[in-house]
Protein backbone atom coordinates (compact mmCIF):
# COMPACT_ATOMS: atom_id res chain seq x y z
CA UNK A 1 0.00 0.00 0.00
CA UNK A 2 1.23 3.12 -0.99
CA UNK A 3 2.36 6.16 1.41
CA UNK A 4 -0.49 8.04 0.17
CA UNK A 5 -3.23 5.29 0.11
CA UNK A 6 -2.07 4.39 3.96
CA UNK A 7 -2.46 9.03 5.10
CA UNK A 8 -5.70 9.11 3.32
CA UNK A 9 -6.73 5.51 5.03
CA UNK A 10 -5.90 6.94 7.84
CA UNK A 11 -7.12 10.35 7.71
CA UNK A 12 -10.56 8.94 6.44
CA UNK A 13 -10.50 6.67 10.08
CA UNK A 14 -10.13 9.77 11.95
CA UNK A 15 -13.11 11.61 10.44
CA UNK A 16 -15.21 8.69 10.88
CA UNK A 17 -14.59 8.25 14.36
CA UNK A 18 -15.14 11.99 15.07
CA UNK A 19 -18.19 11.63 12.82
CA UNK A 20 -19.46 8.25 15.27
CA UNK A 21 -18.52 9.62 18.23
CA UNK A 22 -20.91 13.11 17.19
CA UNK A 23 -23.57 10.63 16.90
CA UNK A 24 -23.39 9.03 19.88
CA UNK A 25 -21.19 6.08 19.64
CA UNK A 26 -18.30 5.02 21.80
CA UNK A 27 -15.24 4.24 20.27
CA UNK A 28 -13.24 0.76 21.66
CA UNK A 29 -10.65 0.31 19.69
CA UNK A 30 -8.98 1.31 15.83
CA UNK A 31 -7.83 -1.19 13.49
CA UNK A 32 -8.21 -4.19 15.50
CA UNK A 33 -6.26 -6.76 13.20
CA UNK A 34 -5.95 -10.85 13.76
CA UNK A 35 -4.22 -13.11 11.55
CA UNK A 36 -7.95 -13.33 8.73
CA UNK A 37 -8.69 -9.94 9.52
CA UNK A 38 -8.90 -6.48 10.45
CA UNK A 39 -11.71 -3.82 11.99
CA UNK A 40 -11.29 -0.33 11.25
CA UNK A 41 -13.25 0.26 14.58
CA UNK A 42 -14.70 -1.52 17.05
CA UNK A 43 -17.59 1.03 18.76
CA UNK A 44 -20.41 0.61 21.14
CA UNK A 45 -23.58 1.74 20.01
CA UNK A 46 -27.02 2.09 22.83
CA UNK A 47 -25.55 -1.17 24.20
CA UNK A 48 -24.59 -3.15 20.79
CA UNK A 49 -20.92 -4.24 20.22
CA UNK A 50 -20.25 -2.09 16.53
CA UNK A 51 -18.20 -3.34 13.69
CA UNK A 52 -17.11 -0.63 11.88
CA UNK A 53 -15.49 -0.66 8.09
CA UNK A 54 -14.09 2.71 6.72
CA UNK A 55 -13.94 3.51 3.43
CA UNK A 56 -12.94 6.53 1.86
CA UNK A 57 -12.48 8.02 -1.89
CA UNK A 58 -11.11 11.12 -3.15
CA UNK A 59 -13.51 10.32 -6.44
CA UNK A 60 -16.01 8.66 -7.29
CA UNK A 61 -13.89 7.36 -10.66
CA UNK A 62 -13.97 3.91 -8.72
CA UNK A 63 -17.53 4.08 -7.65
CA UNK A 64 -18.77 5.02 -4.20
CA UNK A 65 -17.22 3.64 -1.63
CA UNK A 66 -19.36 1.27 0.68
CA UNK A 67 -19.14 -0.70 -2.40
CA UNK A 68 -15.55 -2.16 -1.92
CA UNK A 69 -17.22 -3.84 0.71
CA UNK A 70 -17.67 -6.61 -0.79
CA UNK A 71 -18.60 -10.06 0.21
CA UNK A 72 -14.64 -11.52 0.72
CA UNK A 73 -14.15 -7.90 2.97
CA UNK A 74 -17.37 -8.84 5.04
CA UNK A 75 -15.88 -12.58 5.48
CA UNK A 76 -12.48 -11.43 7.00
CA UNK A 77 -14.60 -8.80 8.77
CA UNK A 78 -16.46 -11.39 10.53
CA UNK A 79 -14.28 -13.25 11.32
CA UNK A 80 -11.92 -10.82 12.87
CA UNK A 81 -15.27 -9.61 14.51
CA UNK A 82 -15.53 -13.35 16.20
CA UNK A 83 -12.45 -13.42 17.18
CA UNK A 84 -12.64 -10.01 19.18
CA UNK A 85 -16.27 -11.56 20.82
CA UNK A 86 -14.20 -14.07 21.86
CA UNK A 87 -11.37 -12.74 22.85
CA UNK A 88 -12.91 -10.23 24.77
CA UNK A 89 -15.78 -12.22 26.59
CA UNK A 90 -18.16 -10.65 24.76
CA UNK A 91 -20.29 -13.61 23.36
CA UNK A 92 -23.89 -12.72 24.60
CA UNK A 93 -23.68 -8.98 23.35
CA UNK A 94 -25.70 -8.27 20.46
CA UNK A 95 -23.40 -6.81 17.26
CA UNK A 96 -23.73 -5.26 14.42
CA UNK A 97 -22.24 -4.24 10.94
CA UNK A 98 -21.98 -0.69 10.22
CA UNK A 99 -19.93 1.05 7.26
CA UNK A 100 -18.75 4.60 7.09
CA UNK A 101 -18.60 5.46 3.51
CA UNK A 102 -16.36 8.98 2.75
CA UNK A 103 -16.21 10.71 -0.77
CA UNK A 104 -15.02 14.20 -0.45
CA UNK A 105 -16.28 15.93 2.21
CA UNK A 106 -19.72 13.41 2.30
CA UNK A 107 -19.75 11.31 5.24
CA UNK A 108 -22.15 8.65 4.94
CA UNK A 109 -23.01 6.37 7.93
CA UNK A 110 -24.73 2.70 6.94
CA UNK A 111 -25.49 1.08 9.63
CA UNK A 112 -26.25 -2.58 9.14
CA UNK A 113 -24.28 -2.92 6.15
CA UNK A 114 -24.76 -6.43 6.17
CA UNK A 115 -25.16 -9.78 8.63
CA UNK A 116 -23.16 -12.11 10.03
CA UNK A 117 -23.58 -15.43 8.29
CA UNK A 118 -25.96 -17.70 10.74
CA UNK A 119 -23.23 -20.15 10.24
CA UNK A 120 -20.50 -18.25 12.40
CA UNK A 121 -22.89 -18.49 15.20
Amino acid sequence: MSLLRKILGRSGEDRAAKYLADQGYVVLERNYSMPYGEIDLVAMDNGMVVFVEVKTRTTDAYGAPELAVNPRKQERMVKAALGYLKFKKLHQMPCRFDVVAISGEQVELIRNAFEMDRTHR
